[in-house]
Order: structure tokens, then sequence, then C-alpha cells
């Protein structure tokens, strides 16, 4: 019998025939002794819906009211899974995410967990209960409504995981695992079976959208195991553990859009998402996610590595780019990874090219043996 924090995405309860195939699923892993906490996203499109409906009365909503407004989403999967459930023959109870201890910070839309009070959860899991959580909100410790931004459903699942000490947490998607690149742009890339959690972490920084990068870092820091399937398959295709794996000398290619490049001197500029910056003789050039211009629209491409030098890796990339008439518009080189910034419009390509080169040198394996 195991203690499991199980998460599925909203492409899975987007129908009810999909949630009733979901609630069979569950109470036969409940039968098998299993104690289930569900964690659930807002069903397809209602996130978006709810935006749309929101702008349509006011273009510039306050957040305070956008995350009351978009919390409803996963209350409405949480209920309706419960309920499905129950028609199962299998007890259960839906709850916010306040009402199972996530609190969060003061900052509506994309709050950040400070701690987490499951103690209505707990015993709930005591009384026989199939535990189903609305994920991507919580409570500030000012009492307010609040979300914690894309991918938080995700986040939600694996804190949730850490603070009850579960066996594993298992985040359930439309997607089979992490991939070695993104398949619909690589369509020969393969599912990475094992993975560390440091090596996870690095990828979905650089843009894997199986995995929410906060979600992959809080599970480094409180030692959760992460397994990633299919949701319709129920198929497991992506373990990450604590336990470091060889997966040859890279692992895997990432990739982020809506990149700006910026230059100056002096103090760097305030802002949120991903940046990159390289600083020399007290001038910068920054890369930074999410700042409107009208320059050329920049992505950024990251070849994750097994956390060591690789040898004549930055030489292969750079040349291969260039021998394809590709621009490289930044470059940023570690032990872990080898960040490379160009122009989105050629990003597919690069990403195909790279893939490609990675697979006929050698450098890129994947590991067949499961853990």
């Amino acid at each position: 019998m195991a203690l499991i924090v199980r998460k599925y995405g909203g492409s899975s309860l987007r129908e009810p025939e999909q949630l009733k195939r979901v609630a069979g699923t569950l109470a036969e892993m409940r039968r098998n002794g299993d104690e289930l906490v569900i964690v659930v996203s807002a069903m397809a499109a209602t996130t978006d819906d709810l935006i749309e409906l929101a702008r349509k009365l006011n273009p510039d909503p306050p957040r305070r009211e956008m995350d009351m407004l978009l919390s409803v989403g996963e209350r409405i999967s949480c209920s309706l899974l419960a309920m499905a459930l129950e028609a199962e023959g299998v007890s259960a109870v839906s709850y916010t995410g306040s009402q199972v201890g996530i609190i969060t910070d003061t900052r509506h839309g994309e709050a950040r967990i400070v701690d987490v009070r499951p103690t209505r959860l707990l015993k709930a899991l005591e009384d026989g209960y199939v535990v189903v959580v609305a994920g991507f909100q919580g409570v500030s410790v000012d009492k307010e409504i609040t979300t914690l931004g894309r991918g938080g459903s995700d986040l939600t699942a694996v804190a949730l995981a850490a603070s009850l000490k579960a066996d594993r947490c298992e985040l359930m998607k439309d997607v089979n695992g992490i991939y070695t690149a993104h398949p619909e742009t690589v369509p020969d890339s393969e599912v990475i079976e094992q993975l560390d959690h440091d090596s996870a972490l690095r990828m979905a920084r650089g843009g894997a959208k199986a995995l929410q990068s906060e979600a992959a870092r809080l599970a480094q820091d409180h030692h959760v195991t992460l397994a990633l399937g299919n949701s319709t398959t129920d198929l497991i295709g992506t373990i990450i553990t604590e336990r470091p794996f060889d997966c040859g000398d890279v692992v895997g290619i990432a990739r982020r859009d809506g990149l700006t490049r910026v230059e100056g001197s002096g103090s760097l500029p305030p802002g949120d998402g991903l940046r990159r910056v390289v600083e020399q003789r007290g001038r910068w050039i920054l890369w930074q996610e999410g700042v409107r211009g009208k320059s050329t629209p920049l992505s950024g491409i990251t070849v994750v590595t097994s956390g060591r030098r690789v040898d004549g890796l930055q030489a292969a990339i750079t040349s291969s780019l260039k021998a394809e008439g590709i621009e490289t518009h930044g470059l940023i080189s570690t032990d872990a990874e080898i960040w490379i910034c160009v122009e989105t419009a050629r990003a597919d390509e690069a990403v195909r090219l790279l893939h490609n080169e990675m697979i006929r040198q050698g450098w890129l394996h994947v590991r067949k043996d499961r853990v």
C-alpha cells in the first residue's frame, strides 16, 4: 500500500466520459489499497474562457478579482470528480486549496507557496476517503484567495506530496513524459525514462512543457519522487528521483519562446520570467522573457547535459547552426547546459538540427532500463 499524490491536467477532464474513466482508474487503485490524494486542474479551456469573459467586462481586471474568478475552474473539476468516485462506490471528498492548508504569499496571479498545513486532509485520509483537491490555488497570509500561475496544479501536487511525505507524486498529462525534444517539433524524439532532479529542473527551466519549473525545484528541495505519465493510457513514462542517472553526455533539448534582448550598463533592469545575463567590464546583455518590444522575436534553446563538461559540444552546436545559416544571437555555456538564442522563425529548424546532430554524434542517449 502506498500514499500517492496524483495530478490530472485539464485535458484529462474535458468531458463527463473522461471524468468517469479517471474515476474508474482511481477506484481500482483504491481497491488495491493505495491511499490517494488527487489534484485536478480546471477542465480544458475553462481558464481561458474565464479570462476572456473577464476582459469583455474590464480590459484590465483587478488581479484580486481575477484570482477569485479563476479559482472557480478547479473547484468545478474537483467536485465533479468526487461525485464520479462516489458513483464508483469509493468514498471521496473534495477540497479547495485553502481548505487543505495551501498558504501563499500575497502576490495575486503568481503566488508562491510559503507553507502547507494539511490537518484536514490527513483526517480525511485517516477516515478512508480519496481526497480530491483543487489545484492552482491557495489562500494568502492575508486570507485572500490566490492562484499560482500557469502550471500551478503541478506545484500544488508536489507541495502536498512533500508535506505528506508521500511515496511518490504522479503528474498525469496528455503526453507520455519528458522527451529528448518537444515531439511536435521533433517527431522521432524519445521519452526520457529516468532523470535525476537536477537534470529535470534544467529541462523544465529550459522550456520542457511536461513539467512546471517551480514544481521541479520544489520536488528537488524536498526529495519528492516524481512520475510523469499519460492520463489516457495510465502509463508512466518518466521517473525523477534523487538518484543520479547516467543519461549519456546530453540529456535533451528544451526551448523557450518570447525572449527580448536588451543591452546596457550600470544596474540591470527589474523584470520577471526567464533572465539570461552576460556581464563584462561594466556592461551587460540581458535576454528576458515577457518583455514587449518591436525587436525580432527570439527563442532560447537549452542543450541539457548530464552535469559534466562535454568536450567539443559547444563547437559542434555553433558549427552546425552556422552551416545552416542560423544566426546565434547569444550563447551561454556551463558544465550543466549550453544555451543558445536564435530567431523564433528558425527555432524549430534549430531544435531539429541539434537533436539530429546529437544523435548522430552519439551524445544523446536514452536509458532503457527502469528504476
